[in-house]
């Protein structure tokens, strides 16, 4: 009776704790602005099976990987044997149905060998925070706190389990292995073993409800938050930029906290804090001000503070501090590439990048604080529909002399239009990029595959102005693509610029543009394995690869590449320490192509500092904007011996 009192107490005072500190926390949550996060309930349901209650995503870092899913698996598995612990001080010979016999025998044996698996785990994330120069967790009392409670779960977990064998005087194997360890240890000390198991039953169910009320708190918030946070992750197409209403929106971006949605306030409360994040992001590698753990810490600071305003009866959203500015440095979001590493690798699927454009738009549309460089770029896709702002009738005077056909000079079929080669700006304009527009050609024509250009009818996509938060400019050129392309009854797209293809086809489909899009490796690649290209020259390149973000990350195309490259008489592909999904960015995304870079180290040479180590004579990429980058870098470097070539260029050569 005595023992029931006690139990019902503590649970009274620890759970009423814990709902004082969990009711603002959800109300910030249910308050904040809708999002729609309920669609396709299966496909949610079966991520949240492999990514969260499977960890799919930890083993990228192989033993820290490891080590998580140990303690996680771990309290999973344990959770059923601390809900018997609370249920005996009711009822001390309590079990769950089925639990009395060779099952709750088969239980007990699984449960210490986790628990074993937990105190690996446990011992190695120790040593990460407390050797000499931590890991990129950091040193932080919060961690080794948690993980000192976690290990005197699974210790006093053994030692009731040893004490209740020293007692009954049983060996506990082959089904207890760990309580057996511990009555081992607790027998010598005769009756005083019964009073260990006692003491460390108490000890287990107090460190689970100081636990438990101390994960509102801190960082390990995600331990509840991180399960639903899975389950409601975007399920849009990867790095797609959802299309804003601009009639009826009052406002456009991002400005305060009371501009979060609650998926958004999801995010803040399940960031781990465990710097996956910051592994390959180039803003971190070459010393910027955006490093998205902080940039996490920082607006849920904000969130906590502006709290009271929030969750007033009044609209106190007018009042709230300016996100950017008053919380948060401009330099910070101006900074981001958006190469998409942070959330790839993320094991809780946060949204870094979608935030970071929101408040961007806020700065352009509301506020009209662009760059001056960032400026002329608009000019020039507003008036030119290029961002370098040359004249829009001399898009197409690469191809003069060449007997390319335009769309606007063919008859077309509406049930079969011929596929488009969507030459981009850069292709256009760019005199180092036009020579990837003519090699293309030269394939294309060499493979007898049948193409039409649009010529001076054909506009920028407006990734750079969607991406540096001026959607009013995306939309306006993204619909006059789309009437464009559908007068044609356009079917397929060829691009060789990964932002053209991105953009063409995951975010023009939102303006009724449907397309098949290939970017031009998987072409190439294609015609290469079915013989209708056929390559005659040996060239001699050694190629050390870059592989893009927007077309590796986002589409996750890297075997294509790679297979061309094989393909090519006398050419052989060298891999960088970082490559395919952990790549590291040129620095030309998210619009930073068109701004300058001041702060830290340049990310191109930073990047080119790893392939010109490589002693290749060739870097290769399949990204116009990645390959200015790179022969920028390169030059930096003094480095001008080394080639930068795209894929099609050495195809080209070699036909």
């Amino acid at each position: 009776m005595t023992t029931a009192l006690i139990m019902s107490v503590l649970l009274a005072l620890s759970l009423g704790c814990f709902a004082w500190l969990m009711t603002p926390r959800m109300k910030l949550l249910f308050n904040a602005k809708a999002d729609a996060r309920f669609d396709q309930p299966l496909e949610r349901l079966l991520g949240t099976l492999k990514f969260a209650i499977g960890q799919w995503r930890m083993p990228r870092e192989p033993v820290a990987g490891l080590a998580h899913i140990f303690i996680f698996s771990g309290f999973m598995v344990v959770a059923l044997a601390t809900v018997t612990h609370f249920a005996h001080a009711y009822s001390p010979n309590w079990h769950f149905p089925g639990f009395g016999g060779v099952l709750g025998d088969v239980y007990s044996l699984v449960k210490d060998i986790f628990e074993v698996l937990v105190l690996l785990g446990v011992i190695y994330g120790l040593w990460r925070r407390l050797k000499p120069v931590p890991s990129r967790v950091g040193r932080s009392w919060e961690g080794v706190f948690v993980l000192f409670m976690i290990l005197v779960l699974m210790v006093t977990d053994f030692l009731i389990y040893g004490g209740k064998l020293v007692a009954t005087n049983a060996s506990g194997l082959p089904w207890n292995p760990g309580g057996h360890a511990a009555a081992l240890i607790l027998a010598p000390l005769g009756e005083s073993a019964e009073l260990i198991g006692h003491i460390s039953y108490w000890v287990h169910c107090v460190a689970v409800l100081v636990f438990l009320n101390f994960l509102p708190i801190g960082k390990h918030f995600h331990v509840i938050t991180g399960i639903p946070k899975v389950f409601f992750r975007e399920l849009r197409p990867y790095g797609a930029v959802p299309k804003t209403d601009l009639e009826e929106a009052e406002s456009f971006g991002m400005r305060s906290t009371a501009d979060l949605n609650w998926s958004m306030v999801l995010d803040l409360y399940s960031c781990t804090e465990c710097g996956r994040c910051s592994m390959y992001c180039p803003t971190v590698l070459t010393d910027k001000p955006l490093e998205h753990r902080q940039l996490n810490l920082d607006l849920k600071k904000a969130l906590y503070e502006d709290q009271s305003d929030l969750l007033s009866a009044e609209d106190k959203s007018e009042s709230l501090p300016d996100l950017v500015g008053d919380r948060i440095s401009p330099d910070t979001i101006w900074a981001c590439t958006t190469c998409g590493s942070c959330e790839q690798e993320c094991p809780v699927f946060i949204e870094n990048v979608p935030r970071i454009i929101q408040m961007r738009q806020h700065k352009v549309l509301m506020e009209g604080d662009i760059a001056p460089e960032l400026a002329r770029a608009y000019k020039g896709m507003e008036n030119n529909s290029n961002p370098w702002g040359i004249g829009f009738d001399q898009r197409d005077a690469w191809a003069e002399g060449l007997d390319i056909p335009r769309l606007a000079d063919m008859e077309i079929d509406p049930e079969n239009p011929p596929m488009l080669y969507w030459v981009g700006c850069a292709g256009s304009f760019d005199d180092r990029t036009k020579k990837i527009t003519l090699a293309m050609v030269k394939i294309l024509k060499a493979a007898n595959v049948p193409f039409a250009i649009l010529g001076k009818e054909e506009g920028c996509t407006g990734d750079p102005a969607r991406r540096t938060g001026n959607e009013y400019l995306f939309q306006m050129l993204a619909e006059q693509n789309v009437e464009n392309l559908n007068n044609y009854h356009i079917k397929e797209v060829l691009t060789h610029c990964p932002h053209c293809l991105h953009t063409l086809k995951t975010e023009y489909p939102e303006f009724g543009g449907n397309y098949k899009v290939v970017h031009h490796t998987e072409l190439i690649d294609s015609l290469l394995k079915s013989n209708q290209l056929k390559l005659g020259n040996s060239v001699n390149h050694e190629v050390a690869w870059h592989d893009s973000c927007y077309l590796g990350r986002y589409h996750d195309i890297y075997d294509a590449p790679r297979d061309v490259i094989k393909s090519i008489p006398g050419a052989t592909l060298k891999e960088m320490p970082r490559n395919k999904s952990r790549s590291v960015c040129c620095g030309a995304g998210g619009g930073r192509f068109w701004m300058e870079e001041t702060i830290g180290e340049r990310i191109n040479v930073h990047r080119m500092k790893e392939a010109s180590a490589m002693n290749t004579n060739t870097v290769g990429s399949s990204c116009p904007f990645c390959l200015t980058m790179v022969r920028d870098g390169l030059a930096e470097l003094n480095k001008e011996e080394t080639q930068s070539l795209d894929i099609a260029e050495i195809v080209a050569q070699a036909l």
